[in-house]
């Protein structure tokens, strides 16, 4: 049987490579017992109804906004974009609709299902997409040009 050799292009070198697998790993890490944290202090908190107080998910929401500021200040650093996607407007145009189509269906979904108020629900989703898609695009472009404009000197010192 013949085995597949399929490969896929990775767009990063073996610093960048290195680099990102060094972050992976230790924002896992991070995760991990950040989660660890949260179940624990959870756990403890129960009993005396202090929980009641705080909105639902918001500590597993801290910390996976913590992860995410991590990983974007690790990879700016590094100056590291992505294995696969390329930094163009047409992948961020396409991430940045695909991520507002994500929000507009959650922000319908969590109006409609309690409410049943299809109107109400569809002009939510709208702005949720809009806003959403808007602020994707410009923060990728941002990023995007940056790595861009980093990648271009660091290709210029090394070729001093």
């Amino acid at each position: 049987m013949k085995k597949s050799t399929k490969t896929t292009k990775n767009n990063l070198d073996e610093r960048q490579e290195q680099a990102l697998l060094k972050s992976e790993s230790k924002g896992f890490w991070m995760t991990f017992w950040l989660l660890m944290i949260v179940i624990m202090a959870q756990m403890v908190l129960e009993p005396t109804g202090l929980l009641d107080k705080v909105p639902a998910m918001l500590p597993e929401w801290v910390v996976f906004m913590v992860m995410c500021v991590y990983m974007m200040v690790r990879c700016r650093r590094d100056n590291v974009w992505d294995r696969k996607l390329k930094p163009n407007f047409k992948t961020n145009l396409l991430l940045s609709l695909l991520a507002g189509v994500v929000v507009a269906a959650l922000s319908f979904l969590m109006i409609y299902l309690p409410q049943r108020e299809v109107i109400g629900s569809l002009i939510a989703a709208s702005f949720g997409f809009v806003f959403t898609s808007g602020i994707c695009l410009a923060a990728l472009s941002i990023f995007a040009a940056s790595y861009k404009k980093k990648r271009a000197q660091l290709e210029q010192e090394e070729a001093e």
